[in-house]
């Protein structure tokens, strides 16, 4: 590798010890690789071998762009395989060696009546607006119901952010490449299940019945409130690409 960009945030550290923009510019410059610090359009507009993003948040900058160089995720969880910050000092020269492989994971489009509202790397959320509030949801895959069900909500979630929500839910962590996990939050029901679907097939959601309005959430923001029957549809829509080595963190718990 030859240019890395870096994700322009703070240059202090972040509480947890991860380095600041310039302290990790001064890393790349010293790996042998030209560091480019700018925000994500600028560095999307940039002929780059990879960019640093720290946290979920910076992950989620490109994710939500379609960007298609691959990023080096630092303290960003597990299901991006990212790395610690401490490792970060003998990463960087692994990474621009060539000593780390790109991965694929799934990124989500959802739609809302038919209107495009937003791309998933992580997770999406149905839930009631109002706390204590219960609603009904169906879900559908295929062409055929899947299940209807009483709750305070319903998170589905890609493999990457299979360990967050929907395992905080119950739901099961997956596996790269294995479809998406579909889990009811705090439903009304002595016992309940969970789903593992597959998007390429088509999966769609509606709020059947509400007991107050229910709003969509995708990845780290609120998207829209959701009105009774209106279809909201998921399928797969392209990848976001990963770079993995020796310094990243297993995907397992």
């Amino acid at each position: 590798m030859e240019s890395i960009g870096i994700l322009a945030e703070s240059d202090d550290a972040d509480g947890r010890g991860a380095p600041g923009t310039s302290a990790i510019a001064e890393r790349v410059a010293a790996a042998g690789a030209e560091s480019v610090v700018g925000d994500a359009e600028d560095l999307l507009d940039r002929s780059l071998d990879a960019v640093v993003a720290r946290g979920e948040r910076g992950v989620l900058e490109f994710a939500r762009r379609n960007a298609a160089v691959p990023i080096l995720p630092v303290d960003a969880g597990r299901g991006v395989r990212s790395i610690p910050a401490s490792a970060l000092d003998a990463a960087l020269p692994a990474a621009i060696d060539g000593e780390y492989e790109p991965r694929e994971r799934t990124v989500l489009a959802l739609t809302v009546g038919g209107e495009r509202v937003g791309r998933a790397a992580f997770d999406a959320m149905l839930v009631t607006e109002e706390p204590a509030k219960i609603s009904e949801y169906a879900v559908r895959a295929d062409g055929e119901r899947v299940a209807r069900f009483r709750a305070d909500g319903v998170v589905l979630a890609t493999p990457a952010g299979s360990g967050g929500y929907g395992a905080a839910a119950d739901g099961p962590v997956l596996a790269p490449g294995t479809g998406i996990s579909v889990v009811p939050v705090a439903p009304f029901a002595t016992t309940h299940d969970h789903w593992v679907l597959d998007p390429e097939r088509g999966v769609e959601f509606t709020v059947e019945r509400d007991e107050g309005p229910v709003e969509l959430l995708v990845d780290d923001r609120r998207c829209r409130t959701v009105p009774p029957r209106t279809p909201v549809t998921v399928a797969v829509d392209g990848s976001l690409s990963v770079l993995v080595g020796l310094h990243s963190k297993s995907h397992w718990p």
